[in-house]
Parts: structure tokens; sequence; C-alpha cells
């Protein structure tokens, strides 16, 4: 599971790559060697990486 810190949204490797397919085939770009977010450009944070407990702040923003 992928977050964006910028879009405040969060989206699994799987649909990752379906993105990744459609961006390709319709722009000719990737976002999956950079790992950044389609949308905004931001750089990903990969949830499977953060410290126990941490996922608990992504999306904070948008739980207030």
């Amino acid at each position: 599971m992928y977050y964006c810190p910028k879009c405040d949204r969060s989206i699994s490797k799987e649909r990752l790559v379906e993105i990744d397919a459609e961006l390709r085939e319709r722009f000719g770009r990737s976002c999956l060697p950079s790992l950044r977010c389609p949308v905004c450009e931001t750089e990903f944070i990969d949830l499977e990486k953060v410290e126990s407990g941490g996922e608990k702040l992504v999306g904070e923003v948008r739980r207030k």
C-alpha cells in the first residue's frame, strides 16, 4: 500500500500497476520507476516500510 501525503490518498500496489499500464498506453509515461503519484507527482510513502503504529498518522488531515 502506498500513500501520497499531498493528495492524502492511499493506493494499493495492484491498483498502482493498473494505473501505470493505463498511463503508459495513453501517454507513454510511467509512474512506477519513480514511485511518484500520477496526480501530483509527489513521492509515495510505502506504508509497508513505516514503523509499526505510524500508519495511524496517514490521512489524519482528512479525519479532522
